[in-house]
């Protein structure tokens, strides 16, 4: 009986020490931002953004869908201030341009190396360098930025 116990153990380690560990080669982890904006009618919206991180044979591999946000201080000929919230989704970009209350939120419809065109409904906002011209209603207000 002694040897019949001695051998199943000696059997049982040769067993677990034979087996190789499973290792997953390919671990794929989200991690999950959440990005708030706010809409022309003032109105808070949730975007979110998901990042992928892959480890394949050891290597890791960080693929990024970013929401990218810059905000700048604008003043008119006049001394009138404007802030003007630039976001750059992956595939679409706006301007925020708020000043008091008032709110317009525009997209992106032409972009080439010195400028870009936001318009929607008639409004219209060109940059080019530090000069921001919105165009309403057949009016054109320039800024510039501080």
């Amino acid at each position: 009986m002694k040897i019949f116990i001695k051998s199943s153990i000696l059997l049982a380690l040769a067993t677990i020490i034979s087996c190789k560990k499973e290792t997953k080669k390919d671990v794929i982890t989200n991690e999950v931002k959440v990005v708030t904006t706010i809409d022309s009618n003032g109105v808070k919206k949730q975007d979110s953004t998901v990042i992928f991180n892959r480890n394949i044979d050891g290597k890791s591999i960080v693929t990024k869908e970013e929401i990218k946000k810059y905000v700048y201080q604008y003043e008119a000929f006049d001394g009138t201030k404007a802030e003007v919230t630039f976001t750059h989704y992956p595939e679409k970009s706006y301007i925020l341009i708020e000043r008091n209350k008032l709110k317009i939120e525009l997209p992106q419809t032409k972009a080439d190396e010195k400028s870009a065109t936001f318009e929607k409904d008639g409004i219209k906002a060109v940059t080019e360098g530090q000069k921001l011209t919105i165009t309403q209603n057949g009016e054109t207000f320039e800024l510039v930025k501080n």
